[in-house]
């Protein structure tokens, strides 16, 4: 049977998020990605992020440069009742790569190896590794994965783009068909459905799939992909319980957090501009409520 994973987006796999995604899938759920750093200083809005003593099947990635610091947040989290700690080695965003973390990894074989080895030694918990095809070339993941299948990583998950593509361009499941390592390895990136899945996993020989980007909007998804059965949705019940779990989680700043879901639910919609200026600006709870009621009218 095939693995699928939710995939762990900054800003979006938050608590709320992955009840919604629950609703839909029993697979493995990514947490957003933590910083090892300011959990270890217990910074307050890291803390909020560790609400996985309330779920089941959770997967918590980490972001970071320091080994031992890595290795004690790693021991946290699992105490905290994860199935898996991983380790982020490709985020391209600037403020990691400043940091020495994220993509920058993949230009410091010592110490993502450093890395990948403090992790494992410091929990039973599996320990995977997120990376990408390589910094500029695609043929770079050959080297990176062998220094981390040797450094103890358990599996790996591969966004088949490089770090200079960023989430631009067509990704290249193909490079990842020649990877010569024991461990597991899932592929992702513009996996959305059946077709692309199939596809995905015939030319990248990878044993599972991550799907991200394509549940903005359509958490069913996950469900779809599994079953390869068309799944019926009631959008107004569906987006005001969404909108109803941000802001028990995030009191009423909640609203605003929400207004991305609420944009992306919409997407292709008729009239969705016009309705997106007023959801923007609105900001009362229950107003909003009506507004979602009254664009979703009809489509149960």
């Amino acid at each position: 049977m095939t693995i699928i994973y939710s995939a762990p987006m900054a800003g979006v796999s938050d608590y709320p998020f992955r009840k919604i995604l629950r609703h839909f899938s029993d697979c493995p759920l990514f947490s957003e990605m933590i910083s090892a750093e300011t959990l270890m200083c217990q910074h307050p809005k890291t803390l909020k992020m560790l609400t996985f003593q309330k779920e089941q099947n959770i997967i918590a990635q980490l972001v970071g440069a320091n080994p031992s610091t890595m290795a004690q947040a790693a021991k946290h989290l699992e105490q905290l009742g994860v199935k898996e700690i991983n380790i982020n080695m490709g985020c391209p965003v600037k403020k990691l790569i400043q940091n020495h973390s994220g993509a920058k990894l993949m230009q410091d074989y010592d110490l993502a190896q450093q890395i990948v080895s403090s992790v494992k030694n410091a929990v039973n918990a599996p320990v995977s590794v997120k990376t990408r095809l390589g910094w500029e070339h695609s043929d770079e993941i050959k080297i990176f994965a062998k220094i981390l299948e040797n450094a103890g990583a358990d599996s790996l998950i591969i966004h088949a783009r490089t770090k200079s593509q960023g989430y631009s361009g067509q990704a290249n499941w193909e490079a990842l068909g020649s990877l010569k390592i024991k461990i597991p390895y899932i592929v992702n990136g513009d996996i959305k459905d059946n077709q692309t899945k199939d596809l995905a996993l015939n030319q990248s020989h990878a044993i599972g799939i991550m799907v991200g980007r394509a549940l903005l909007g359509k958490p069913w998804r996950l469900k779809e992909i599994e079953t390869n059965k068309a799944i019926h949705v009631c959008m107004s019940d569906l987006i005001l319980e969404h909108l109803e779990e941000m802001l028990a989680y995030y009191g009423h700043h909640g609203l605003y957090v929400a207004r991305k879901h609420l944009a992306w639910y919409a997407t292709h919609k008729k009239g969705v501009a016009k309705w997106r200026q007023k959801m923007y600006l609105e900001e009362n709870e229950v107003k909003l409520k009506k507004l979602i009621v009254d664009f979703w009218k009809g489509e149960a």
